[in-house]
């Protein structure tokens, strides 16, 4: 019996310059899609998008940061691969979003519009850049309960994100990850600071909720096609408001509760279309041994990866 397939979307952390350029090249459909999202980008804010993010001063390794920018690129480059599957006949039959991908996710399940989600998502970047200060992320390789047990972590950030049981992520003030970061050397726990401005899934973005959530109201979501899987939500939960998409990237990730509640139900076919293949990562160390769950990346720093 065939598995049921999983778009996955990721958010924040996955991004890089160029990603997506060998597809926006060579593929069609997969350029339309970023061209219109182009269009939609200069319209609102009269910059380019994809002079930034295909600038050829800028390699695959450097710094890409600004919110501005790196929120809409990564809906971008995450819808036009959709687009591309949903082409070639790869058809979901769930779509779960991390953090800023779940505007991704509710597009494919029919949610919102294309439009929609893409304005949302530039808004959202532009009032976060207004309203909210500067902060820091960082991922870090260890059983999660070392937050609670480690004064200065607990004390100092907020908990972002448990993605498998040896890996979560922190919030909080540049200032203050420079010291849980100096701790961690000291007692050789691996840990890699993400490339963002923002504290993600913490209180230092709360200054953008209010704007945020009155720009959400004008919203009308409507009844998903395929049913949509939220990484700070219970399966099963109740029904969509406006307010998921501020809880996105304001609540804490539960990818690996999720993960965990999914395999229970079924196994599935894992489809990772972010731009680092990151949660194909994260599910690969969430699976039991015994689960016979597959796991596919479609895009890489590396590559892209056709799936049959």
């Amino acid at each position: 019996m065939k598995q049921p397939i999983i778009f996955m979307f990721s958010g924040q952390g996955s991004h890089y310059y160029q990603m997506g350029r060998e597809l926006y090249n060579q593929e069609p459909v997969f350029k339309r899609k970023l061209q219109a999202a182009e269009a939609i980008f200069r319209d609102i804010t009269g910059l380019s998008i994809l002079d930034n993010l295909y600038n050829d001063r800028f390699k695959k390794s450097d710094p890409f940061s600004q919110t501005l920018f790196t929120h809409p690129s990564i809906f971008m480059v995450e819808y036009a691969l959709a687009c591309l599957l949903l082409e070639q006949g790869v058809i979901p039959d769930y779509v779960l979003g991390a953090s800023v991908g779940e505007f991704c996710a509710a597009v494919i399940a029919g949610i919102l519009t294309f439009e929609e989600a893409f304005q949302a998502v530039i808004v959202q970047a532009q009032m976060l850049e207004t309203y909210c200060p500067p902060g820091a992320m960082m991922a870090i390789i260890h059983p999660h309960n070392l937050y609670q047990d480690l004064r200065l972590i607990r004390e100092q950030s907020e908990r972002a994100a448990i993605n498998f049981p040896s890996h979560f992520v922190i919030s909080g003030k540049t200032d203050h990850l420079k010291q849980i970061e100096s701790l961690l050397d000291e007692q050789d726990i691996i840990f890699h600071n993400l490339a963002v401005v923002h504290g993600f899934h913490s209180a230092l973005i709360d200054d953008a909720a209010q704007p945020f959530l009155q720009f959400l109201e004008r919203l009308s979501l409507k009844t998903p096609h395929t049913p949509f899987i939220s990484c700070v939500r219970d399966i099963p939960f109740t029904p969509l408001h406006s307010g998921q998409f501020w809880d996105a990237i304001r609540k804490p990730i539960r990818f690996h509760d999720i993960i965990e509640a999914l395999e229970i139900e079924n196994h599935y076919t894992y489809l990772d279309l972010g731009p680092s293949g990151t949660l194909a990562t994260f599910v690969k160390y969430n699976l039991k041994k015994s689960s016979s769950s597959r796991i596919h990346t479609t895009l890489t720093s590396s590559s892209y990866s056709h799936y049959t």
